[in-house]
């Protein structure tokens, strides 16, 4: 009795941070089967979500198996003037849209949609949580429950999700039914909303080889942790940090970490694969017979690998022998099959792969983990790594993670605070952009506001009031700040003016960074001015982003804030990585005629300083414009795959100087239509570049010109929306 009492008691308070607010509605599509199948668990759900985040719930059943009903049901819904739905959750066997045409809004993942279209589309809901995407049906999948569909060039090109969603998606592997993990889980989650907590504890993680290694991104990442929760701060609190280096295997360190019952929040960056989180990389070598063990170890491997590729094995042997002068004594048992069960056990000792939940009983506990890798959440496999997380036994109810590969140098935390003030789990992908980011589980999960006085966040992003936004701009919270610049900048009623003044005067690392993000898209003298000034930020996630945006821009009046980086003596190992890409997008004579200016200045203080003048030159001389060669070869190029590679290069790394050059080559006689489409996609890439007012104009007037074939046309229109879009 005294249990009922106390969970209804936490009840009520839960439910006290959104009296008042008018009611706000959330969606659970579910399959029939999975309905009837859970139907009990699936209405306690519903009614957790009522008592414990007042929000009216909506229970859709797929009986059309196809994503357009789903989608115009949940518009319909969001558009009803009372309780109108702001979330959703997936439930079950509901079709998967398989986006093509679209890469430009994912973070990383670029393949060539020639290959098969399983691979070379990205699994997303933005298909039915971002109402302001157009789409264009293409087919249906002859084995599987995926639905491919084209990017409209007339709808937004960059993601904005309309409303929050999750995926719960078990299946049949393991020798566990699917509907028995259904059962499982929603119980799991409706525990968690009778048991409120707040975040005080937190864990992150860092990966083998993620941005570098670099320890000063983990150093400023903590610091930035108390930015987001201001209550860690607090005496009992405790933000807990673990690297690979740390042990070496690492793997059993860090599911410990993960099983604690008072962990509340984790933050993972790693490598990753749907089947597997990388963790460790080669061992720190400390001894002569060590050195001689990883050489043994790394010779018997090319050897198996040749035997069981059915390659001449022996003819390996005697190479590698050679090349690394090994005495014979050295090869005498390199098949042997002990040795060869030691390394592939050691081997697996260095990452996390799905049957470890199984093997070592690992059940994780905390309720919200982030994973900041590749291909971890595949929701749409019949397993991947998010899947196994939610699915287990433990605490975990929610996991953020990608569906396909995902870049390392991004804002993988941006507002991550607001889940401790007030807002749900299900909003940390709508700030992240992407179309590979999603919750796989409960995206309705959030915790108790730590002073009690948390904000309705999800109601008033979706009444998206100005006032209110210039109301939260003088909280003293960063991610509520952080929140009011994002939705003001959306609305177009922030200016760079306005941007400009947060920069240069906040104190909060996170706000400074977030008013860089925004004024990059201006491409004015106040977006200029404020990456310069990030260049040589404190905070080195602004200072990484700020060599992102010098890389981006291509404006030459950044090259002396870029040689200023190049030329310091202690940038973190990141920025130097970025420092180098940005290098590549300038003309040579410019960069090396500014590194000889601030260089032989005499307040330049340097050991063996031509030694370093010498090393640095050399840097600038090798990356400056590495792809113009690539471009002028396409003058008196024939080849189409050399063409296609030249051209495609230059989503990554546009040589802006050379724009002119492409928006010409597009008129050329011999430019083929899927050579003019590659050229306009590749253009598009760059809304950032100095280039882009000429991107647009020159577009606009190609979607104009109907003497292009319809396909180069709508490219046109698409890259003209994306360079235009802020």
């Amino acid at each position: 009795m005294k249990k009922t009492i106390l969970s209804l008691f936490m009840l009520c308070l839960a439910i006290s941070s959104f009296a008042g607010a008018k009611r706000d509605g959330f969606a659970i599509v579910i399959d029939p089967t999975s309905l009837s199948q859970a139907k009990a668990e699936v209405e306690a759900y519903a009614a957790a979500i009522e008592q414990a985040h007042g929000l009216k719930v909506y229970t859709i059943v797929d009986r059309w198996g196809i994503p357009d009903s789903i989608r115009a049901e949940l518009i319909r819904l969001h558009a009803q003037k009372e309780e109108p739905v702001i979330g959703a959750v997936f439930v079950g066997d509901i079709p998967v849209p398989m986006i093509r045409d679209a890469q430009h809004m994912t973070s990383a993942f670029k393949m060539d949609q020639s290959q098969p279209r399983k691979k070379s589309s990205v699994p997303s809901d933005r298909f039915y949580d971002d109402f302001n995407l157009k789409f264009r049906f293409l087919e249906r999948d002859s084995d599987a429950n995926y639905f491919y569909y084209s990017l409209a060039a007339d709808g937004a090109q960059r993601t904005y999700p309309t409303i929050y969603s999750g995926r719960i998606r078990p299946s049949d592997v393991n020798g566990v039914n699917r509907y028995e993990k259904l059962r499982a889980f929603l119980r799991k989650a409706v525990a968690m909303k009778q048991q409120p907590r707040q975040l005080q504890k937190m864990f992150f993680f860092s990966g083998h080889g993620y941005i570098s290694d670099s320890k000063v991104a983990r150093m400023d990442e903590k610091v930035a942790w108390f930015e987001h929760f201001p209550q860690l701060n607090d005496k009992r609190s405790r933000i807990s940090y673990m690297d690979h280096s740390d042990h070496n295997p690492v793997k059993e360190h860090f599911m410990c970490e993960l099983m604690r019952g008072d962990l509340d929040f984790a933050h993972l960056h790693h490598h990753g694969a749907p089947e597997m989180e990388y963790f460790n990389g080669a061992k720190q070598l400390t001894t002569v017979k060590q050195a001689k063990e990883f050489i043994l170890k790394n010779v018997r491997q090319h050897i198996m690998e040749a035997k069981q590729r059915g390659r001449d094995w022996e003819k390996t042997k005697a190479t590698l022998k050679e090349r690394f002068d090994l005495p014979d004594s050295w090869l005498e048992n390199v098949l042997d099959e002990q040795l060869a069960i030691q390394d592939s056990l050691e081997d697996a000792a260095d990452d996390l792969y799905l049957e470890d939940f199984a093997v070592y009983g690992y059940q994780p506990n905390s309720p919200v983990v982030i994973i900041d890798a590749c291909y971890c959440g595949s929701f749409h496999l019949d397993d991947c790594i998010a899947d196994e997380y939610i699915f287990q036994p433990g605490t975990t109810v929610a996991v953020v993670a990608n569906t396909v590969n995902s870049l390392q140098d991004k804002w993988s935390d941006c507002m991550m605070g607001l889940i401790a003030e007030g807002g749900c789990i299900g909003d940390m992908p709508r700030f992240s952009t992407y179309l590979e980011s999603h919750v796989i589980g409960d995206p309705t999960f959030r915790y108790e506001p730590a002073d009690g006085k948390g904000l309705d966040i999800d109601h008033l992003i979706n009444e998206n009031k100005p006032a209110t936004w210039r109301k939260l701009l003088k909280s003293p919270k960063a991610d509520l700040q952080c929140l009011a610049i994002w939705q003001l900048c959306r609305l177009g009623l922030m200016t760079s003016s306005e941007l400009r003044k947060i920069y240069e005067s906040s104190r909060l690392d996170l706000v400074r960074l977030m008013a860089l993000v925004k004024i990059a898209d201006f491409r004015d003298d106040n977006a200029i001015e404020v990456i310069k000034a990030a260049s040589q930020d404190a905070f080195e996630m602004a200072q990484r982003f700020s060599l992102k945006y010098i890389h981006d821009s291509g404006d030459e009046r950044l090259i002396p804030a870029l040689i200023a980086v190049s030329i310091e003596n202690n940038t973190s190992d990141r920025v130097n990585f970025d420092a180098r890409a940005a290098i590549g997008v300038y003309p040579k004579d410019k960069l090396l005629a500014e590194f000889a200016k601030q260089f032989d200045s005499p307040e330049v203080k340097t050991l063996k300083k031509d030694t370093i003048r010498a090393l640095i030159a050399r840097t600038i001389e090798v990356y400056a414009g590495r792809g113009a060669q690539e471009i002028e070869e396409l003058d008196t190029a024939q080849n189409a795959k050399e063409i296609k590679f030249a051209i495609r290069s230059q989503r990554n790394n546009l040589v802006h100087a050379y724009v002119p050059f492409f928006l010409d080559y597009i008129n050329r006689p011999t430019t083929t239509v899927e050579q003019q489409v590659m050229i306009l996609e590749a253009l598009g890439w760059h809304p950032r570049s100095y280039q882009a007012p000429l991107i647009a104009d020159r577009c606009m007037a190609i979607y104009k010109d109907e003497r292009y074939d319809p396909q180069v046309r709508n490219e046109a229109l698409k890259t003209y929306n994306r360079v235009n879009a802020k």
